[in-house]
């Protein structure tokens, strides 16, 4: 089956699954900090972009990413979408293939029609767009860039089963020959790497406004399915309460039941109800994979409803940061029943300042 983007046939990528981290906070805490303390791991900052799969060819290098396409089932390939990529001249690493983060590093980008906040909205945005737009959009407010922090082939030789240390030095080794070459690397560029003081730099990454960073052993193979205790991400996160005014139907193997949970709070200036976060129907205080989907489903009118005794329930919601006034990556952590709706107050305005 062949591709067809911008008017090029191109054969379908090689399907590789990305290696997927664990999260820190899911560790006891006292292995937490062993691993804080262990020299076996380090520490790169975790960008916040889409995750990538630079494949390095001969007449050109393609790029896919981890979301499947619906109409094929193959990783989304987004070349086009970065053409200062697709163009570097690296057929001298033919076979290649570079693990990590596509970013546009921006705080806030009009696209024409709305304005995306945030390095993540901004890299989904051209991500998103026609690979034309996604061309323009660069002209006009710069390009992104390809942060690589793992290799899994380089000229064509698997490095799956490599350790990660062999698996660097691999991938310094790379970036030394691109400049050797004089390749233009300023949308290019390779993970910093801590060993010591990890959580220093933890907290610096964190006061420059950063998600967090990623924690990696030394001698961790690339897994490609679950996830790897090899790799962990420690993120900040942020908590606000608010309450549930609605959920939306389910798809995608849901169908019948409630999808997410719309949560919302007062305004402190309008002092109305706005929605600030859609969140899976779950309470991590009954554990991890606590699933309130079947729980909280009537069928009304045959329709799938949330129950009655759940509207304006208030729940305390983690998330990572505020974009565009809504949460992003937001979960319940608890229900609270000590508190009404009435004190779930936001000051939308002073986030402006």
């Amino acid at each position: 089956m062949l591709s067809y983007i911008c008017g090029m046939s191109r054969l379908p990528l090689t399907q590789i699954a990305p290696m997927l981290a664990c999260d820190l906070r899911d560790l006891p805490p006292a292995e937490q900090e062993c691993i804080w303390s262990n020299p076996a791991y380090i520490a790169e900052e975790k960008f916040n972009g889409v995750r990538g799969l630079l494949h390095i060819g001969k007449k050109e290098n393609r790029i896919s990413t981890r979301c499947r396409s619906k109409r094929t089932g193959l990783y989304s390939e987004k070349t086009d979408h970065f053409q200062h990529l697709r163009n570097l001249p690296l057929d001298f690493l033919d076979g290649a293939v570079i693990d990590g983060e596509i970013l546009m590093n921006k705080s806030r980008m009009f696209t024409g029609e709305t304005f995306a906040c945030g390095t993540l909205s901004c890299t989904m945005a051209l991500c998103n767009a026609s690979p034309e737009k996604a061309f323009v959009l660069q002209q006009e407010e710069g390009y992104a860039s390809f942060q690589a922090f793992d290799i899994l082939r380089y000229k064509g030789e698997s490095l799956e089963s490599q350790p990660f240390w062999k698996r660097r030095q691999v991938l310094e080794k790379l970036f030394s020959d691109m400049t050797a070459k004089g390749v233009d690397l300023t949308s290019l560029n390779i993970a910093t790497q801590v060993s010591d003081d990890k959580r220093d730099f933890y907290e610096a990454v964190l006061s420059s406004g950063g998600e967090g960073v990623m924690l990696k052993h030394r001698d961790a193979l690339y897994q490609h399915s679950g996830r790897s205790k090899g790799m962990l991400k420690a993120k900040r996160f942020l908590t606000v309460d608010g309450f549930i005014i609605g959920a939306t139907s389910g798809k995608n193997g849901n169908e019948g039941m409630i999808g997410s949970l719309l949560i919302g709070a007062y305004d402190l200036c309008t002092d109305k109800v706005r929605e600030i976060a859609g969140v899976p129907p779950s309470d991590l205080s009954l554990g991890k994979n606590s699933n309130l989907r079947r729980t909280m489903t009537i069928i009304k009118d045959g329709r799938p409803c949330l129950a009655p005794g759940f509207m304006n329930r208030v729940v305390e919601v983690e998330a990572f940061q505020w974009n565009n006034w809504r949460l992003v990556h937001a979960k319940i952590l608890r229900f609270r029943e000590d508190k009404s709706p009435r004190e779930c107050v936001v000051d939308f305005l002073g986030m402006e300042e």
